[in-house]
């Protein structure tokens, strides 16, 4: 089986609400449409911390993308969600640096800035 790997952004609060809602369901924003539906049963989802700027957790996708409203987040609605599990899970303290990769990672070659 071949698997993808998406990133998928959090603050520490909608990381909390996704958790405290049962961490079954994640979702995209409206203008992210075209990417979710790229993302497919099986695909798994690098779950990155905004603000903290670490990687969290791993989500592995259970289904294919489908719209919902239904309230989750306080702030945002994320409409296109996917079912999902939670591979791994990392606390605030213990998730990785994402700039502990910056060698590592091909997101981090030909930047136009250092701090982008």
């Amino acid at each position: 089986m071949s698997r993808n790997y998406w990133l998928d952004l959090f603050t520490g609060k909608t990381w909390e609400e996704f958790k405290k809602n049962g961490a079954t369901v994640s979702g995209f924003r409206h203008r992210r449409r075209r990417l979710a539906k790229q993302i497919q049963p099986g695909d798994y989802l690098i779950c990155y911390m905004t603000g903290l700027s670490r990687f969290i957790g791993v989500l592995e996708v259970k289904s294919k993308c489908y719209e919902d409203n239904t309230p989750i987040w306080e702030d945002a609605v994320f409409p296109f969600r996917f079912n999902v599990e939670l591979v791994y899970e990392l606390t605030p303290g213990t998730a990785v640096p994402v700039l502990s990769l910056k060698d590592k990672l091909l997101i981090f070659q030909d930047l136009s800035s250092p701090h982008a």
